[in-house]
């Protein structure tokens, strides 16, 4: 995970700029002006306190194919329980329809990279890197077993409305019937198999020449930190050069014949440690000899080293087994949707989503215009700020940011469009005035996160907009808004919730919110709050 310190550098760059931008636009209402408390008389702006109930629902098992970011792992999260995150993908020729002799496999290797940072590279060549992404206990390791997929993984599904096929976040027992039986990372090497750990180290692959009877290791290649592994090359050998006649001609008939390869985890003891992957930059390297021909297409009686390229495209899912703790469960099993709740439990994957209805009528009747006069208040600023409870999220790895959303009409609130903020050093924390992104307190521990509602207040107010149930989520990627099928929908209120936000999802966090119900458990300075700045009209 990125470091809090880099965090807060891009966050306090980001206000610095959000002062620029409010200093050059005088219409400082249509994008927020980050108000203080403590200055919120100053030219006639008050506060009003407006009307929100929240509550948290699980979503059940949740659409996990053809996602932009998958996870691979174990993930004890303290928060929620354990997740055990498995994947399937099929695997498609770089280059088709190959032409092949008498070809014999040297070596085969899976390369996924992580996300990593380069930090330096020395006098010879070799670079140090940290790595992105991983949850859990970074160091821990975990059995990692790879095998050949039977399961064919289908783009349509005609019996469907939309005709897209979609595979869900529990489908793993049809994948396990259908694996293959040859373990394929099968090297003596532990550490790419019964032992693996997510390493920042450079991979150096070496290649053993012979000069003058004297073997050697020469590094022939450097990668950026990633999943590299050995496979089976009796099995590769098997398989593509021993494949029926046209069988490689293209990718359609490919990836029937060769469905893929299911990546399967197993927690070692009691600890782990999860990866966020994009396993479309994925590849196997064949590396092979073949007989070597001449310019005329004449054999020369030797042979030439190739390499055959399949790239980890195509139609993938990612699994998941979720064992959750009891004060998880008996959160999102209790929840209140005419009181509220006490904690809002909100969890990427295959989790939980909060619910929130703003603005009663007593609420609508000040902020709207008189009837009589038509005068009415100016909305300078609006904001949702949830407070995190910390206690619930010791040890727990906290999400960067949440997300807020429309859940009737599945998108983001109006705010969200008509900010165009970006952060050239991350692009996690564009649209920074929509805001969302956990602040920290002074021991460096998530204190809260506010998102700014300021134009979907002012559409309800003085558009007659209609004031949908929104959905809060977490979020890996604020850029990301499409949304995932849910296998069982539910009804919130009057709302069908069909979906999940695919950002949540592909998301191994989650976070422990105080919610909107008063009581002994629930500090009032900490309580959800819809705080809403305005202007008084002039006499």
């Amino acid at each position: 995970m990125k470091s809090r310190i880099l965090n807060k550098f891009i966050v306090a760059l980001s206000a610095v700029t959000l002062i620029t931008i409010v200093a050059c636009d005088y219409d400082y209402n249509e994008i927020g002006s980050d108000l203080v408390q403590g200055d919120i008389h100053h030219n006639g702006i008050e506060k009003y306190t407006g009307h929100a109930i929240a509550y948290d629902k699980a979503t059940g098992p949740v659409q996990t194919n053809n996602m932009p970011l998958n996870t691979l792992g174990v993930y004890n999260n303290p928060a929620f329980g354990k997740t055990i995150s498995h994947f399937v993908s099929q695997v498609k020729l770089a280059s088709v329809n190959p032409t092949l002799t008498t070809p014999t496999i040297d070596t085969v290797y899976l390369y996924i990279p992580y996300f990593s940072d380069l930090q330096d590279t020395d006098s010879d060549g070799e670079s140090t890197y940290t790595i992105d992404s991983i949850f859990g206990n970074a160091e821990a390791k975990i059995k990692l077993s790879i095998y050949e997929n039977g399961f064919y993984l289908r783009s349509s599904d005609p019996g469907s409305d939309d005709n897209i096929q979609k595979y869900y976040s529990n489908d793993r027992a049809m994948v396990e019937a259908n694996k293959g039986t040859v373990l394929l990372n099968n090297s003596s090497d532990i550490s790419e198999n019964a032992e693996f750990k997510f390493s920042a180290a450079e991979i150096d692959r070496k290649v053993d020449l012979t000069d003058d009877g004297v073997a050697n290791g020469k590094t022939v290649e450097r990668k950026a930190p990633g999943i590299y592994l050995q496979l089976n090359k009796e099995f590769f050998q098997q398989k593509l050069f021993g494949a029926p006649a046209g069988s490689l001609v293209n990718n359609n008939v490919f990836i029937d014949y060769f469905r893929g390869l299911y990546f399967n985890v197993e927690q070692i003891g009691n600890d782990g440690a999860m990866a966020m992957l994009d396993f479309s930059q994925g590849k196997i390297e064949v590396f092979y000899n073949d007989e070597e021909f001449d310019t005329d297409g004449e054999p020369t009686g030797g042979r030439i080293d190739k390499t055959m390229t399949l790239n980890l495209s195509g139609n993938t899912i990612n699994l998941f087994d979720n064992t959750y703790n009891d004060t998880f469960l008996a959160g999102i099993n209790t929840s209140d949707e005419v009181e509220g709740d006490e904690r809002l439990y909100v969890k990427g994957g295959e989790g939980s989503l909060a619910f929130i209805n703003i603005l009663d009528q007593a609420d609508l009747d000040f902020l709207k215009p008189d009837p009589v006069t038509g005068e009415r208040v100016l909305i300078n600023e609006a904001n949702l700020t949830f407070y995190v409870d910390k206690t619930a999220m010791t040890g727990s790895d906290e999400p960067l940011r949440l997300y807020l959303y429309d859940v009737k009409n599945r998108r983001p609130v109006y705010d969200y469009y008509i900010d165009q903020t970006t952060n050239a050093a991350n692009n996690k924390y564009n649209r920074y005035v929509y805001d969302g992104i956990i602040s920290y307190d002074e021991d460096d521990r998530g204190l809260k996160y506010k998102v700014r509602i300021t134009q979907h207040i002012n559409n309800i107010v003085n558009k007659d907009s209609t004031n949908f149930v929104l959905g809060l989520a977490v979020t890996e990627n604020i850029n990301q808004i499409s949304n995932a099928a849910l296998r069982t929908p539910f009804t919130s209120g009057t709302t069908d919730v069909k979906s999940a936000p695919v950002a949540s999802v592909i998301s191994a966090s989650g976070t422990v919110l105080y919610g909107s119900k008063s009581g002994a458990n629930v500090p009032e300075d900490k309580r959800l709050k819809l705080e809403i700045y305005y202007t008084k009209p002039t006499p």
